[in-house]
């Protein structure tokens, strides 16, 4: 009876990760539209934020997949957020400091996203974001995290 149970534990954890990857695979819509900007922007050391990012906001509403471009010019960092479809809603009143990028995103119901995020890794950021005067309907205000990794450019084959 023991090889029978120690065949099936060792075939279990076998066929487990494989599951597991099965899985994760499903979890995205096959037909969902591709995000925009599918080629990243090359790392820049004097603007560590510049740059394509894209990662996973959590709200308590649930999570979602965005994508933002910063990029600066004459030291100062301009963005925005990209929708699926083309879409752009600009970064507004995008400002860098000791702590990282702190910027504002007006929301379609009232009130504006502050969003606040910080390199947590070369190409990587972290960060939070805050419905500031949000409507009577939204109390407490919502929010939330942001997990954003940089967008690798694309390679280019040579012949």
């Amino acid at each position: 009876m023991r090889p029978i149970i120690a065949a099936l534990a060792v075939v279990t954890f076998a066929v487990a990760p494989r599951a597991t990857l099965a899985q994760l695979a499903r979890a995205r819509d096959p037909n969902a539209a591709p995000m925009p900007g599918a080629g990243g922007i090359p790392r820049d050391a004097r603007h560590p934020y510049a740059g394509l990012w894209s990662g996973t906001r959590t709200m308590p509403m649930g999570a979602d997949d965005v994508r933002f471009q910063f990029s600066a010019t004459d030291g100062k960092y301009t963005g925005a957020m990209l929708h699926p479809g083309g879409g752009r809603a600009p970064s507004n009143n995008l400002t860098q400091t000791a702590d990282g990028l702190t910027w504002e995103s007006p929301n379609s119901g009232g009130g504006t996203w502050v969003y606040h995020v910080r390199l947590a890794a070369q190409d990587s950021m972290i960060g939070t974001l805050v419905l500031r005067d949000p409507p009577p309907n939204l109390q407490p205000a919502p929010t939330g995290t942001l997990v954003l990794t940089r967008v690798a450019p694309r390679q280019t084959r040579r012949p």
